[in-house]
């Protein structure tokens, strides 16, 4: 296997998953260090971010 092939499959599958292991210890490192208005602010940000991805899946599949 060449280079660019290894470095292609690790840009799109293994990248990804680090990326998301990475952002759930850290929410959950944030969300028992934090206090309750914390634990608000983290959780509102969390419901934004899924409201605006999910919608922005949506424009893609359907633009």
């Amino acid at each position: 296997m060449s280079i660019r092939i290894i470095s292609t499959i690790m840009i799109k599958f293994i990248l990804p998953i680090v990326i998301f292991i990475v952002a759930v210890y850290g929410i959950s490192y944030f969300w028992t260090n934090s206090s309750s208005k914390g634990k608000k602010m983290i959780a509102l940000g969390l419901i934004m971010a899924l409201v605006i991805g999910i919608s922005l899946t949506i424009f893609l599949i359907f633009d």
